[in-house]
């Protein structure tokens, strides 16, 4: 199996002590092995679209990078780096950890073992968002349409493969990938999907239409959302819940898979299902009063 000579850590925030703690136990593992790596503090650069060209042609020379932090952390890194065919694997120090499956209790258990070459890897895809045909960002997790300050629905028209699939009329609507379809997504009703189904989840927000229904699509399909000829005001677009910007009523969203795929590494004993089981709490007894 591949064993790593070069590792990038990228950090959340390396003023976090319990980063700190991490990164230390880390680096202590790869210098048992000889293994070379660099620091990156992704706080600096969490607004940011890429990391500069010093930072990017760095990380281009290792061939893992490990991303501390929370799910948040690993979808604004992967954004950043899924182009470069560098594999990620993340440490969860946030809360749920959907994509961040190594913890500090498994650290050096599960850490050692990927460096000893026991691992998987598993290739997710991303989306990417032009409006006008103008890049704009990428997304792991899904890319949301959605009203601006006021409350009131929007009415917008959404296209597939250039057909017209219908026009919606709600608090916004949501197009996620398998990845993001445990996330805001699934709290419209949309279905969790396994992560390597090559699909695209379209979920409304709040629809004022009772059928409109969450749809899935396949991956390779091109969506374009526009304002409604009724819609006389502009509407927020996000990626991850992390890049903003505004989609103007004379212009078009246009959401399709990324070229490049971001492969994940995992250590040899994860399976989807477990991380389900444990993260969504499926399967627990309640508790009982005698």
């Amino acid at each position: 199996m591949k064993k790593f000579q070069k590792i990038a850590l990228i950090l959340s925030n390396k003023e976090s002590n319990e980063i700190q703690e991490a990164v230390s136990r880390t680096k202590n593992i790869m210098d048992e092995r000889g293994v070379h790596y660099f620091e990156v503090d992704n706080l600096e650069y969490r607004l940011a679209l890429t990391y500069p060209e010093t930072i990017m042609q760095e990380i281009e020379t290792c061939d893992l990078i490990i991303a501390f932090g929370g799910d948040g952390t690993f979808l604004g890194i992967a954004r950043k780096v899924h182009h470069l065919n560098i594999p990620v694997l993340g440490v969860n120090l946030g809360r749920l950890g959907f994509l961040t499956d190594i913890d500090q209790r498994t650290l050096h258990t599960r850490l050692s073992d990927i460096l000893d070459g026991k691992m998987k890897f598993e290739e997710r895809f991303l989306l990417k968002a032009t409006i006008n045909s103008e890049f704009r960002s990428y997304a792991m997790n899904d890319v949301v349409i959605h009203k601006t300050e006021l409350s009131r629905l929007i009415e917008i028209d959404v296209y597939v493969n250039d057909h017209y699939l219908s026009t919606y009329r709600a608090d916004g609507l949501i197009l996620a990938t398998p990845t993001g379809s445990t996330a805001y997504s699934l709290s419209t009703g949309g279905p969790i999907m396994y992560p390597s189904l090559p699909a695209i989840v379209i979920s409304p927000i709040c629809p004022h239409t009772f059928s409109h229904r969450p749809l899935v699509i396949p991956a390779n399909c091109k969506v374009d959302v526009v304002t409604s000829d009724r819609e006389k005001t502009p509407v927020n677009v996000t990626c991850d819940g992390q890049e903003l910007f505004t989609l103007a009523t004379e212009e078009k969203l246009t959401i399709e898979p990324s070229e490049h795929l971001l492969t994940l590494v995992h250590s040899e004993d994860y399976h989807y299902f477990s991380i389900l089981r444990e993260k969504l709490n499926w399967g627990n007894q309640p508790n009982t009063r005698r």
